[in-house]
């Protein structure tokens, strides 16, 4: 089970949503100036070394796993050549539907996902209109939604998946 792509993936978005919120981090805490006047236009960002650091990281993590991820896409399309997955399919990877079971087992969890949307979305405007927040905390919002949409969608595939083989 631990090697079947679809209990991998969630896995796999889950950590590109964490390093993407350390990029997001870095960024928002950037010192910017802008001059923009009839006689000079300069924009400057600056970022401390802690900020810097974590900047690259995350970078830097990013692409290496992004190039293992494609290696494991590859090496999926080389076992399943009739299933295809590019990276930059506009079909979200999780639809990866190879039987009528795993078409079950994804409508559930995706039954799952929307109940939890019906309820965070409406939760999280309510947070950004009584609260008077910052950039940075209006797309960690959006990102801890994000990641728990993936932690729903995993534990429900895990759990069939796991049903399957006992």
């Amino acid at each position: 089970m631990k090697k079947d792509f679809r209990v991998q993936y969630p896995l796999w978005q889950m950590a590109f949503i964490v390093l993407f919120g350390f990029f997001v981090f870095s960024v928002t805490s950037a010192t910017t100036e802008l001059i923009n006047s009839t006689d000079e236009f300069s924009y400057s960002f600056e970022l401390a070394t802690f900020e810097s650091l974590l900047l690259l990281g995350s970078i830097s993590l990013t692409l290496v796993l992004g190039a293992i991820f494609a290696s494991k896409i590859a090496k999926h399309n080389k076992q399943h050549p009739t299933q295809k997955l590019t990276m930059w399919q506009i079909r979200p990877l999780e639809f990866l539907e190879q039987d009528e079971g795993m078409t079950h087992i994804t409508r559930k969890a995706a039954q799952k996902v929307y109940t939890f949307f019906v309820w965070a979305l409406p939760a999280l405007v309510a947070i950004y209109l009584v609260f008077e927040l910052s950039r940075f905390w209006m797309i960690l919002g959006i990102l801890f939604l994000a990641l728990m949409q993936y932690i729903i969608y995993y534990l429900e595939v895990r759990k069939h998946l796991k049903e399957v083989e006992d």
